[in-house]
């Protein structure tokens, strides 16, 4: 797709009618078999209920996606997906799981669905291109080595946990059987609780979306606290474009995929990062970037989302007061002290905020 219609297209503007052509061409497909009707399928940031003719998705622009699906009430399950130009991608929902199939599908099979768009385009709806700059201005950071990286090794992001117990665990990474069975030798179950007496549970290897490890930092959340030592070990290992580009993708784990873990990993490093105030003089792109980030996190979102689920423990409110706190007492740049200010100025009026750092 010509770099200049994409910028067009994230911008926002509608689509002119003598270049959907191009738009239908050069965008991708999704091909969805044997989904329930009156179930939801979503794409970034548009969910629908399916009709009885519907199989699919046409004029996906190239790019980063997040799909996703629920039958009966069901959690969330979905996947991120880089779209290329002209991609004709194929899944198929499983009716005795319930879940997306994970076989693969065969490229003979792809092409005959290729070859067969043109008398299969009223099954298949049209990309929600009026939701696109908002999806874009969430995930611009997010790349096809972003998406490799993070995505459990199963490919797919549930909103409920695959867990099993850790007995469980044991029996199948034990070579020589597991006494957690009740047999004549081990007439009890070897069971593990936690504090409150319930089972502990892990999610199952191959779900776990593979977020960078963040150490659990001291307490102190006032100026004085200093994790710049913990950030920099984290960019000795990740670019600045990276950690946005985690940041974005935990955003919309947790947005999207109702994925708590998300909001978790999302807190953490905006934690990490506001919090490490020795760093604002080497690394002011990711302190601008931050705020660019957080900046279209807060506007495309209702205010309620933060208002009410982030707010909540003041934890928002309390980090980015120390954060401007110091950018405003340190030898940033100019263009970081005043992005940091209007960012303030917009928070404070849009939701009413106090920034007041002790």
């Amino acid at each position: 797709m010509d770099a200049k219609l994409l910028a067009c297209l994230r911008s926002g503007a509608e689509i002119p009618p003598p270049l959907v052509p191009i738009v239908y061409e050069y965008g991708a497909f999704l091909i969805l078999r044997d989904f329930p009707v009156g179930s939801e399928f979503g794409i970034d940031y548009k969910s629908w209920k399916t009709g009885d003719q519907f199989m699919g998705l046409k004029m996906i622009p190239p790019g980063v996606h997040f799909v996703y699906v629920s039958v009966k009430g069901m959690p969330r399950i979905g996947f991120f997906h880089n779209f290329q130009p002209k991609e004709v991608l194929v899944k198929k929902w499983s009716k005795e799981t319930e879940d997306l199939d994970e076989s693969i599908v065969s490229a003979e099979e792809i092409e005959r669905f290729r070859s067969n768009l043109k008398n299969m385009d009223r099954m298949l709806g049209p990309y929600p291109y009026e939701e696109y700059r908002k999806w874009y201005s969430l995930t611009d950071f997010i790349t096809q080595s972003d998406v490799d990286r993070l995505n459990p090794e199963k490919g797919r992001i549930s909103a409920q946990a695959e867990l099993e117990s850790l007995e469980t665990k044991m029996e199948r990474e034990s070579d020589v059987g597991c006494s957690s069975k009740v047999t004549r030798e081990n007439p009890k179950r070897m069971r593990f609780a936690d504090e409150e007496g319930l089972p502990v549970m892990e999610v199952k290897p191959g779900f776990e979306i593979q977020f960078t490890l963040i150490p659990q930092l001291p307490g102190d959340r006032g100026r004085r606290a200093d994790h710049s030592v913990y950030l920099q070990h984290i960019l000795s290992n990740l670019s600045v474009n990276e950690v946005l580009a985690e940041l974005q993708y935990a955003f919309v784990c947790f947005l999207i995929g109702q994925v708590f873990e998300g909001l978790e990993q999302w807190k953490k490093m905006i934690h990490l990062v506001c919090l490490s105030p020795s760093s604002i003089g080497s690394h002011n792109e990711l302190f601008v970037s931050l705020m660019r980030v957080l900046f279209y996190q807060t506007k495309e979102c209702p205010k309620d989302f933060f208002i009410d689920i982030l707010s909540k423990d003041n934890f928002l409110t309390t980090t980015l007061s120390v954060m401007f706190a110091n950018i405003a007492d340190s030898r940033a740049n100019d263009e970081l002290k005043k992005k940091s200010a209007n960012f303030k100025l917009l928070l404070e009026r849009n939701f009413k905020w106090s920034f007041e750092c002790k």
